[in-house]
């Protein structure tokens, strides 16, 4: 195979010829002012790999550094001019050549079904603005196309000199452009052929402009994760945009599509939304910051145009998880423990843990709501969907949840806060990432 690309997304030998789904093992966490990311996960009796332990890792332990994506077993870990991607599971990785990204949100593609190899596309956290020259000679080029339609007479006359444009003029002209653009070119990083750039063909309206673009906020809310979150499905990469849009990316075909989602900009500045893969495929969920109401939309691409069909609706039940924030009041450690190499919950590692400590809503016998548990948490957060089930994954300030769709079940998973977290207003969690090991991945390197 001649071309480079074409042998990168080209299915491996040894792939399956269906994906064999993996267990969630558990959820990396990024701390906001925070030395390194947390794993969060239950403990197995005989650990034959310790998945959270990636102090191999260029300035892991003290770094300040993130993960910043995960997709199908791969991490992405670094900052604005670090990226390295590795495999926990084979503790193999790789430094990616350095580029200044700051300005940039990455997202990781990788799919052992389709190919050993990976990719990094980078999405600009604004749109660049287009510079004067450039405005000029756009509206030059308007002129000349406007030529040919006048009298031939009127061709040989002397054209005006172009005045430059007043800069408050070429930011009108900025705003009313479209976005995203028919062509979207993106910085893309290549396991096979390293840093390129690569143009996208958008597929249908932009339905958007610059001006209503910048309507939303550049982070998703004002709490929690520093960008939105993407999807990588069927060889198609879903990244959700600052707009209120999901874009659609089919990576084999150099294609897009722009999907509103199912809440505008007025909605979403009351909603934390989240974009996930579950057991349909391509999910979008919202909680209301005010009533706790949870909405979750599965994407229907089978027949038909492509729109976002509401699956679930639900109240949340505050006493419900009132009643789960008892066990974090009473320092009942759940069924998953935060691993950390400093704390004695390693020991639980090699114990096996009761049944009995995974509460869930359906049992009885378990303690209702009596008042002082509401000041444990402030709001509710997505930590991921489980891929398989309807299960969300849910964060009551430092406690973590496992929420049935179909049942409204809930479980009681464990405490999410290091215990060298030092106590401020800000703590919090900014970005998490369910955890599914894969033992295929061609990465370079291996810890000493």
């Amino acid at each position: 195979m001649d071309d480079p690309q074409q042998a990168e997304m080209a299915p491996p030998e040894d792939a399956p010829a269906h994906p064999v789904p993996h267990p969630v093992r558990g959820v990396f966490l990024n701390y906001i002012d925070y030395w390194r990311p947390r794993f969060f996960a239950r403990p197995s009796a005989r650990p034959a790999v310790d998945y959270g332990n990636l102090d191999f890792l260029p300035d892991y332990s003290r770094g300040y550094n993130s993960i910043l994506d995960h997709c199908n077993g791969l991490l992405l870990y670094g900052n604005a001019w670090l990226y390295c991607v590795v495999n926990p599971a084979t503790r193999r990785w790789e430094r990616l050549p350095r580029m200044d990204a700051n300005d940039y949100v990455p997202y990781l593609v990788f799919d052992p079904a389709l190919t050993h190899g990976y990719e990094v596309l980078l999405f600009r956290r604004e749109p660049e603005k287009p510079k004067k020259f450039d405005l000029i000679e756009f509206l030059s080029l308007l002129d000349d196309m406007s030529v040919g339609e006048e009298d031939a007479e009127n061709e040989g006359q002397d054209e005006p000199a172009v005045e430059p444009l007043p800069r408050q003029s070429i930011e009108d002209l900025h705003r009313l452009t479209e976005w995203p653009p028919s062509q979207w070119t993106l910085p893309v990083f290549s396991s096979a052929t390293g840093w390129q750039e690569r143009s996208f063909v958008r597929e249908g309206e932009a339905v958007k402009t610059m001006a209503s673009m910048q309507l939303d906020a550049v982070q998703p809310m004002e709490w929690g994760p520093r960008w939105r979150y993407s999807v990588y499905w069927r060889g198609v990469l879903y990244v959700h945009c600052r707009g209120a849009f999901v874009a659609r990316l089919s990576l084999p075909e150099g294609k897009y599509r722009v999907l509103n989602t199912p809440v505008d900009f007025e909605e979403s500045k009351h909603a934390r939304p989240y974009l996930g893969k579950s057991e349909k495929g391509v999910y979008f969920a919202t909680i209301h910051k005010y009533n706790n109401l949870l909405q979750v939309w599965n994407l229907n691409e089978s027949s038909g145009p492509i729109d976002w069909i509401l699956e679930h609706t639900i109240e949340l039940d505050e006493s419900t998880l009132w009643a789960a924030a008892r066990f974090y009041q009473h320092e009942i450690n759940g069924p998953w423990i935060l691993e950390d190499n400093n704390n004695d919950d390693v020991e639980n590692k090699m114990v096996p843990l009761k049944e009995n400590i995974e509460w869930n809503s359906d049992d009885d016998n378990v303690m209702s709501n009596q008042g002082g548990c509401e000041e444990q948490y402030g709001h509710i957060y997505f930590l991921g969907f489980h891929p398989y089930k309807e299960v969300i994954f849910l964060g009551l300030s430092f406690i973590g949840v496992a929420y049935h769709l179909n049942s409204s079940k809930v479980q009681y998973l464990g405490k999410l806060r290091p215990k060298d977290y030092c106590t401020a207003y800000s703590n919090g969690i900014y970005e998490s990432f369910m955890y599914t090991p894969c033992m295929v991945g061609e990465l370079s390197e291996t810890p000493p």
